[in-house]
């Protein structure tokens, strides 16, 4: 028997603590969401986290998604555990066999642990010192080296059986504004946007998620207040349409300030929905979360074609999942963690 279509289970969404208290549990429950997100707050120890994974697979039936930002650098769930890592910039100066080496010690780590998808690695074309959130988080400014490492970190993941993702689509790296605090505006004309493109051109084929940001192109859509997760121009017609990418597409966190003040009573989750994103980033607040679910179930009833969208992300959702079942086994979980996190040990000399 076939479970339900809803708005929640296009939601992949985080929790405040460590535990699950009882009144998170009872909603997390009632909501469905296709999967939750990991941050350090998360992260108490390896058997505790899983732990709270064995139980938030008994709250969501079926397959959830568990998924984690663990690019390395800064942004490093698991650093308390696996020590400091390098940065894309880094990796990129000792090459490509570098940085699958690192993605495959990345995904080892993670799917000891139950954590099948990383949104990771970063496709923006950025210089390291640059003041738009990205920087050293990308592997340089050329299309071609950024695709060759990016190629090399996907591979590293996915010879793990860990699920990476290309982000963020359409590129945020030209841009002086970080998307985690206001709305960034990218003003590259079209043919100056192919090279931000070209990642995703090379790589979708074997890229499982791709991410959108919430920059807004003039270029793509006339209107000055949408970010790309919001537009239809961005996500259906270039990505699906024009790249034809046929894998997973996620938002990013619609809580961030781009796109936040869109967000009231869940109408940013609809219009990202509507532009052509599966799977909706609530990283943070579980009371908007359970807006957003209503607010697609509430246009779902009175649109078809949004009704048409949410089941088909819906399937995009669990046919990522089929393809990226959690390592949920416990068989010699401390020595599966402790060769994973040992793996780490060389990549400590590039920072």
């Amino acid at each position: 028997m076939s479970r339900p279509v809803h708005g929640g289970r296009c939601l992949l969404v985080g929790i405040a603590g460590p535990d699950w208290t009882t009144e998170i549990a009872s909603r997390v429950r009632e909501l469905e969401p296709a999967g939750l997100i990991l941050f350090r707050r998360n992260l108490a120890s390896p058997e505790q986290i899983r732990e709270l994974l064995v139980r938030f697979r008994e709250l969501v039936r079926g397959s959830p998604i568990v998924a984690i930002d663990q690019e390395g650098g800064r942004v490093s769930r698991l650093e308390p555990w696996i020590g400091t890592t390098p940065t894309a910039a880094d990796l990129a100066g000792r090459g490509p066999g570098a940085c699958r080496q690192f993605a495959a010690a990345t995904g080892r780590a993670l799917s000891a642990l139950g954590i099948q998808l990383d949104f990771a690695p970063v496709v923006d074309l950025s210089e390291p010192d640059a003041p738009n959130g990205i920087g050293s988080r990308s592997f340089g400014t050329d299309p071609h080296g950024v695709t060759e490492h990016a190629r090399a970190f996907l591979e590293g993941l996915l010879g793990e059986r860990v699920a990476g993702c290309l982000k963020h689509f359409p590129g945020l790296g030209d841009t002086s504004v970080d998307s985690h605090h206001a709305l960034p505006v990218v003003r590259r004309d079209r043919a100056a946007l192919d090279a931000d493109l070209h990642p995703y051109q090379e790589l979708g084929s074997i890229a499982p998620v791709v991410m959108v940001g919430h920059g807004h192109y003039p270029v793509l859509d006339a209107d000055p207040s949408r970010p790309a997760s919001c537009s239809r121009a961005v996500v259906h017609d270039l990505l699906r349409e024009s790249l034809r990418y046929d894998g997973l597409v996620a938002s990013d966190d619609l809580e961030m300030g781009a796109v936040a003040c869109r967000d009231a009573e869940g109408y940013a989750a609809v219009e990202a929905l509507e532009a052509g994103c599966d799977l909706l980033l609530y990283c943070s607040d579980l009371a908007r979360a359970e807006r957003a679910a209503a607010a697609i179930d509430l246009a779902a009833r009175s649109d078809a074609r949004v009704d048409a969208r949410r089941r088909d992300a819906v399937l995009r959702i669990e046919r990522f999942s089929r393809d990226f079942p959690a390592d949920a086994s416990t068989a010699d979980d401390d020595t599966r963690w402790a060769a994973a996190s040992a793996a780490f040990a060389p990549f400590r000399t590039l920072v």
